[in-house]
């Protein structure tokens, strides 16, 4: 193993302008002497996490011994593709370009579809999100590792959401009930009580554990 592949929102990004230069990954990538690929995205969500993780190593089919690392953002932010060119060449072998709404951003248009749920709606996405990539990692025989950054929205109280939930493979999701964001707030490892992003020691903290996580499941190996 000698690469190191992470996906994310901008918790698994550097944050210059409040003196953060480092991340999670980066660190866990140092700490294992990896070569790192990163290609997270602060703002975005999970539909992109999803498909920019699958487009990549399907580029790179020829690129050996990878491990990669996941930290799901908030599952009520929808992506889109665009047609103007939005930041592109931010990662430069895709061609396709992202933005992104909120739900709580749109309200008036979620009240206007009857029935709209966005609880039940937001934890099946994330199930279904998380599921997707591990089952395209378990094809391709890809170690791997996930963690929340943000808080995830679990649903165990409805069947259809608990039953799928179930099939996630917890041996390879760091504190599935837990995320970066909750541990960083707990340990007052923020950037700022206004900006709730991890601090240098916040991202330090949660790459070591991250990693005792990896050694003590031998997760490096498929």
């Amino acid at each position: 193993m000698s690469k190191l592949f992470s996906n994310g929102c901008s918790f698994l990004g550097t944050r210059p302008k409040d003196g953060v230069e480092t991340f999670s990954s980066k660190i866990l990538s140092e700490a294992m002497g990896y070569k790192l690929f990163n290609i997270a995205m602060g703002g975005r969500g999970n539909d992109r996490i999803s498909f920019t993780t699958k487009l990549w190593f399907e580029q790179n089919e020829n690129v050996k011994d990878v491990f990669a690392v996941i930290g799901w953002t908030s599952t009520h932010r929808m992506d889109y593709v665009t047609n103007d060119g939005w930041k592109k060449g931010r990662i430069p072998s895709m061609d396709l370009t992202w933005r992104t709404w909120k739900i709580a951003e749109q309200i008036k248009f979620v009240k206007s579809c009857p029935g709209w749920d966005i609880d039940q709606t937001g934890s099946m996405r994330l199930v279904d999100h998380v599921l997707d990539l591990q089952n395209f990692f378990k094809l391709k025989k890809i170690p791997y590792v996930m963690f929340n950054s943000l808080t995830p929205e679990w649903l165990r109280k409805v069947k259809d959401i608990d039953i799928m939930f179930n099939s996630i493979d917890r041996s390879r999701y760091f504190q599935i009930e837990s995320s970066h964001l909750d541990f960083i707030q707990k340990n007052k490892f923020i950037v700022s009580p206004n900006d709730p992003h991890p601090s240098t020691e916040g991202h330090q903290e949660w790459a070591k554990l991250l990693k005792e996580f990896i050694d003590a499941n031998d997760l490096r190996t498929i």
